[in-house]
């Protein structure tokens, strides 16, 4: 399973984490602004409280008394949503035009003057409200006094709306911000990461062929990851020429070995010991055959760091060869190129790769071998006789040869497939338009 990028990952986190800030912070400033209404209230009760107390007195008949109306017009208006109430022992409550015919139930009534209570109590209507109740002693005429609790009050209503209305805007404004910080967060992700395309466009260019990772330009962050890969291109082209070196000097010790016993083959054969010769000279040949394989392999390039080659250049090297090659002057050799073509591949692969499928096609042509290329497909074909559909699969199978009189190993086709391996080639073979075989190699022009 591919694993998410880190782009997308940054993003989720961002957005979760600005999430969870924003949440965090809407129920933060819900909390204060509902805190700062409720002491706002209860100021405001408190001022309505001292103003009534201002006016409340106790009569010549002992009955308290308010003697004038406070300066709110609302405790005037039936329903207007502010509200007082005086509850004195033995005489019916005092209260507001505004409560009507409503009477304010108080649960717990204050039982010291020191002691103020607020509620949030219900009226008989239904109606909530945020109370205020204290006890007074209020004094008369010749050092009389009594007792009373008022109550001042304020429709819950009006606390609840401007609180509701608050989070309504609050919550707007929280998406606006949080659309705003994410697009910004975004975009600073999308800028903090472009070293690191910078980076995969410089590795790709490697492919292409550059010998170099140009470091100029990249944060300091980012400047020890392209000089590593700098280092291990390096290694790797210092690994690959000693292999090729190493190749070499391997092909050069085993070509006396193989001379000899090519030599002891010969003089069996001169002294009619003709099945000893034929012994030896078949394990030498498959001996050499193997060697040639291998050394063709670590001769091989690994895919990268390869420059673009003339494709035609060297079909026309490949096939001056062929044409020295036993019955190679014979045939007709058809090169249906575009001349400009070209393709990324080591000029030595794509000799190699050229040479064993020409080689093959030489092996099995009547008289003609063709070699075209469409712009997406190389296909080199013959008008011999052909394999049968069954016998199709088994063609670039290694070591496999379905016609035993030819000579070769059938190793041809094999090293054509590690070649189509290392440079991530299609390879596939069907019937040839000629009549005979025809290879069919994925290699697109550049």
């Amino acid at each position: 399973m591919r694993s998410w990028s880190l782009k997308w990952r940054l993003s989720l986190l961002a957005a979760l984490g600005i999430s969870i800030v924003l949440v965090l912070a809407g129920f933060g400033f819900s909390w204060l602004y509902r805190n700062h209404v409720e002491r706002f209230v209860m100021t405001e009760l408190n001022l309505h409280m001292d103003q009534l107390l201002g006016n409340v007195t106790l009569g010549a008949d002992g009955k308290i008394v308010v003697e004038a109306t406070l300066s709110d017009p609302r405790f005037e208006q039936p329903g207007g949503g502010m509200y007082w109430q005086i509850d004195v022992a033995g005489q019916d409550s005092l209260r507001s035009r505004s409560l009507w015919d409503d009477t304010i139930v108080i649960p717990t009534p204050p039982d010291t003057t020191e002691e103020d209570h607020a509620h949030i109590l219900v009226l008989p209507n239904g109606q909530e409200i945020f109370s205020l109740e204290k006890k007074v002693i209020v004094d008369g005429q010749g050092g009389t006094e009594k007792s009373a609790v008022v109550t001042v009050g304020l429709d819950r209503s009006r606390v609840t709306n401007p609180v509701s209305e608050f989070l309504r805007a609050m919550l707007s404004g929280l998406a606006v911000t949080y659309a705003l910080l994410l697009a910004t967060m975004l975009a600073l992700i999308s800028f903090g990461l472009r070293p690191l395309r910078a980076v995969q466009r410089g590795i790709a260019r490697l492919r292409t062929g550059e010998k170099i990772f140009d470091a100029s330009g990249l944060p300091q962050e980012v400047t020890p990851l392209a000089e590593e890969v700098n280092a291990l291109v390096a290694a790797g082209e210092h690994q690959l020429l000693q292999a090729r070196q190493r190749a070499s000097n391997l092909a050069h010790g085993l070509k006396t070995p193989l001379a000899v016993m090519q030599a002891i083959a010969n003089d069996l054969r001169a002294r009619k010991q003709t099945e000893a010769a034929q012994s030896i000279e078949l394990n030498a040949g498959q001996m050499r055959d193997l060697v040639d394989r291998e050394l063709t392999r670590s001769r091989m390039a690994q895919g990268v760091l390869v420059e673009k080659v003339r494709f035609v250049a060297v079909a026309e090297r490949v096939l001056a060869t062929m044409k020295r090659a036993p019955r190679g002057s014979s045939l007709s050799w058809r090169l249906d190129v575009p001349d400009n073509l070209q393709v990324r591949m080591e000029a030595v692969d794509l000799m190699e790769l050229l040479g064993n499928l020409l080689d093959n096609a030489r092996k099995h042509a009547r008289s003609t071998v063709r070699t075209s290329h469409d712009g997406v497909f190389l296909i080199v074909e013959d008008d011999g006789a052909g394999v049968s559909d069954a016998d199709l699969p088994m063609i670039l199978k290694r070591g496999v040869r379905l016609d035993e009189k030819l000579p070769g190993s059938g190793i041809g086709l094999a090293i054509v497939s590690d070649l189509a391996e290392v440079y991530k080639l299609s390879l596939n073979v069907r019937r040839s338009e000629l009549g005979g075989l025809a290879v069919v190699v994925g290699m697109k022009q550049i």
